[in-house]
């Protein structure tokens, strides 16, 4: 019987843990067109395009994970795009992601 309730109490442990996990970004990659890296550009929802490929890991700005997936080559969202807009800049600014949606490349 000892022998059962370790286990068990790990397992235990472990879903009750899974219930305080970090959110997770939101999958639809909207990658960054502009070879421009001036704050103006890096804001502007015309310089962002949906692909299905991410970015090698770098320190500048690559793209923009979103909830909405408006098909290929298509512009994000505006509602969404506005919430990371600031998050995009300060990501060019310090070379690493402001959170999870921003992806960064070389």
């Amino acid at each position: 019987m000892k022998k059962l309730i370790l286990p068990a109490f790990a397992i235990i442990l472990a879903l009750g843990s899974s219930a305080f996990t970090a959110k997770k970004a939101a999958g639809v990659f909207y990658r960054y067109t502009s070879s421009s890296l001036t704050e103006a550009n890096i804001k502007n929802i015309n310089n962002y395009e949906r692909e299905s490929a991410t970015c090698n890991p770098g320190a500048k700005v690559c793209g923009v994970l979103l909830d909405t997936d408006n098909g290929e080559e298509s512009q994000p969202e505006e509602a969404e795009f506005t919430a990371q807009r600031n998050n995009l800049w300060t990501s060019q600014q310090n070379g690493l992601p402001a959170n999870a949606n921003i992806v960064m490349k070389n």
